[in-house]
């Protein structure tokens, strides 16, 4: 009994190390090191603006300002050094704002540095090109056209008022009243669209994944849905186009026909929902 008692003591005592280890483990990846950037341009809502980033999240909203605010936290992961072997290059032309996110190309060592983006436009300014590969981008507020898209992240987009395109390869993508036309694509990921009134076309595709897209009030649209694992449901009446040759495939007219609904997904459902 003993005996018990002591190998049980050693297990508790040896735990207790492992976490105390762990612990200071975790305090040393917190410790990252971090450089800001801010940078704030004219640019009026009639005007366009485009980023690119590799490492991290892009985040955009807009404000009433004849102005483009900028801001940036690099953080390195390893070394304190890759943060100068990282550089943010703003360029003004016209009424056009480009960002980019420059890594120094080097075949010793991969650069391990993350750039937040926290970025303020003009309402109604075109989103011309916002693009990152390992990193979300969230826009928010009222733009006009917007082109969004990474790799390997979600895309979430809000408000915007003209021509839509979100994509990516690994994440979801989710957009809320939006009127202008839209086209998601997704290869490993859902997508979900949320909707007031359509007045233009909607293409959504995916392969691993899910489609739903909510509208409120009366539906006018012309349908189509496929996929070829999953269901298909819809909560308005469609008028079935021809014959229905299988239940993973769906065309018709939604109340009195009008703008496109193109569903289409391999493994997943497709919901169009009120």
């Amino acid at each position: 009994m003993k005996e018990e008692i002591a190998n049980m003591k050693k297990s508790i005592f040896t735990l207790m190390i492992c976490l105390a280890f762990l612990a200071g483990a975790a305090c040393l990846v917190a410790a990252e090191d971090q450089e800001k950037f801010e940078k704030t341009l004219p640019l009026t809502a009639n005007g366009s603006f485009s980023l690119k980033n590799t490492n991290g999240d892009v985040l955009i909203s807009t404000w009433t300002r004849n102005e483009v605010e900028i801001k940036a936290v690099k953080t390195a992961k390893r070394n304190k050094e890759d943060l100068n072997r990282v550089k943010i290059e703003v360029t003004a032309a016209g009424d056009s704002v480009t960002v980019d996110t420059i890594y120094e190309k080097t075949f010793l060592q991969n650069i391990r540095v993350d750039v937040q983006y926290e970025v303020k436009v003009p309402e109604g300014v075109r989103l011309q090109k916002v693009r990152s590969t390992n990193g979300d981008v969230v826009l928010t507020g009222r733009f006009s056209d917007a082109d969004a898209g990474t790799t390997n992240g979600d895309v979430k987009l809000e408000s915007a008022s003209g021509k839509c395109l979100a994509h990516t390869t690994n994440g979801d993508i989710r957009a809320v009243n939006f009127k202008g036309p839209m086209e998601a694509s997704t290869t490993n990921g859902s997508i979900h669209l949320e909707v007031q009134t359509l007045e233009a076309g909607i293409t959504g595709h995916t392969t691993n994944g899910s489609i739903t897209v909510k509208m409120a009030g009366e539906l006018n649209a012309n349908f189509r849905a496929h996929t070829t694992n999953g269901h298909i449901r819809t909560d308005f009446p469609i008028t079935i186009k021809g014959t229905i040759n299988s239940r993973r495939t769906l065309e018709g007219t939604l109340g009195k026909g009008g703008p496109e609904i193109d569903l289409r997904t391999t493994n997943g459902s497709i919901t169009l929902t009120r």
